[in-house]
């Protein structure tokens, strides 16, 4: 048994009485912590104290007093003391004594503990707000030693002299100047963020980050960003939600990812949720502050649109319901009709440098080319199909921009010729 740490207030009455300053601590409590070989000590201890006039010397202004049978738990302790009529006209010193409740000798420890005749304790922080604090304060640890936060008698947060934090329960080991909230919430690695970490049948193992400085997000029942309900107002499920803040109702939630190019411009790309059911991808180009927002991909299912979806890409607004752009960068406008028809892109604007055909040359290398029928690797089941191979038809008539891919209106064009 090695360490008393103790600091009391007394509720000072003071008398007139023969010119004497009269204290009487009426009831008073007192809080202290004890070691017990050097660990934390449990169990019921007797206390003897006796309030000095010094620090080290002096003489006995009370007691001493007994408390026989203090409750200790985790090294912490309260009790009520009273030492009776005394003088105590400024400052005054408990010294302890300590042994095991019912047994034993008591052990003097070596240092008595201040108390103040009136306010607070030297360097205590009041329960109903602290004021005028002395430069240099603060709440925690002096030495190389977590500080262990505590709530009906369980931890609740470790703040770690590592530079971590942990709110979590149970406490899983983590990184320096990591961070881990949440039910076995753990980090691996320095620097990292975790939330979450629950271990369960239904969920799984803990989660926890693969390198330092990462940032892991675990939530079983869904993620919200400034939502806590699922797109038909129910309770999350197991997604990424992202809405518009309460506070701005009909605005878009959009979703914006960023790479700098330069010192003065940005790329990337905008996602954009839009009233209505509107879905649409944008590239990003920010140059000199001004946002340019380039459409590479509209999706939206409406009634202004005869009930069924519509796909675009690059921009292109056109009749079907998969367009594809709207100039000779974009595909000219190229569409699959409601029908389920393809529809090439063909207007003579379109198209340039033509050359004449001769249709009998054609015609030839047609009878000449081998026309098979074969099945798509790995795709027996969507049946099977008839025609030539791209080597070969690009072998025989030179066209497309590569010997693996055929196009409709190559074929469509020597068809017509060759007929």
């Amino acid at each position: 048994m090695n360490r008393l740490t103790v600091c009391v207030a007394l509720a000072v009455a003071l008398g007139t009485g023969m010119g004497a300053s009269i204290a009487h601590a009426d009831g008073f409590t007192y809080h202290g912590s004890l070691q017990d070989a050097g660990e934390p000590a449990n169990g019921r201890y007797d206390l003897q104290l006796t309030l000095y006039s010094a620090q080290d010397g002096g003489h006995v202004l009370a007691g001493p007093v007994t408390l026989y049978g203090v409750d200790v738990k985790d090294g912490n302790f309260s009790t009520s003391v009273d030492f009776g009529p005394m003088s105590l006209a400024t400052q005054g010193w408990v010294g302890v004594a300590v042994k095991s409740a019912g047994g034993g000798s008591f052990v003097a420890l070596d240092a008595r503990s201040p108390v103040a005749p009136d306010g607070g304790c030297p360097g205590s922080w009041a329960l109903d707000g602290n004021a005028g604090n002395p430069s240099g304060s603060y709440l925690g640890t002096s030495d190389a030693t977590d500080l262990v936060v505590k709530s009906n008698g369980g931890t609740v947060a470790i703040f770690g002299t590592n530079g971590s934090s942990r709110l979590s329960f149970p406490y899983a080991a983590v990184g320096a100047y990591s961070t881990a909230i949440g039910y076995n919430a753990g980090t691996n690695f320095e620097g990292s963020i975790v939330t979450g970490g629950r271990n369960d049948a239904t969920f799984g193992t803990n989660i926890r980050d693969t390198g330092p400085n990462q940032v892991i997000l675990v939530a079983q029942n869904g993620v919200g960003i400034n939502t806590s309900h699922a797109p038909d107002n129910n309770a999350l499920r197991d997604e990424l939600t992202i809405a518009p803040s309460a506070h701005l109702p009909g605005a878009n939630a959009d979703l914006t990812f960023e790479t700098s190019t330069t010192a003065t411009g940005y790329n990337g790309f905008n996602f954009s949720a839009i009233p209505g059911g509107y879905f649409q991808l944008n590239g990003l180009h920010d140059d000199n502050n001004v946002l340019t927002y380039h459409s590479l991909m509209y999706i939206n299912y409406s009634t202004a649109f005869g009930g069924y979806g519509v796909f675009q890409f690059n921009g292109a607004n056109g009749p079907g319901v998969f367009n594809v752009g709207h100039n000779a960068q974009t595909g000219n406008g190229a569409y699959l009709t409601a029908g389920g028809v393809w529809t090439n892109a063909s207007s003579r604007s379109f198209k340039e440098a033509f050359q004449k055909v001769d249709t009998v040359d054609v015609l030839g290398k047609l009878v000449a080319l081998p026309v098979q029928t074969w099945f798509y690797k790995g795709s027996h089941g969507e049946g099977r199909h008839m025609g030539p191979v791209a080597e070969e038809f690009a072998a025989a008539f030179g066209l497309g921009s590569d010997e693996t891919h055929i196009t409709t209106v190559d074929e469509s064009g020597i068809a017509f010729a060759a007929i």
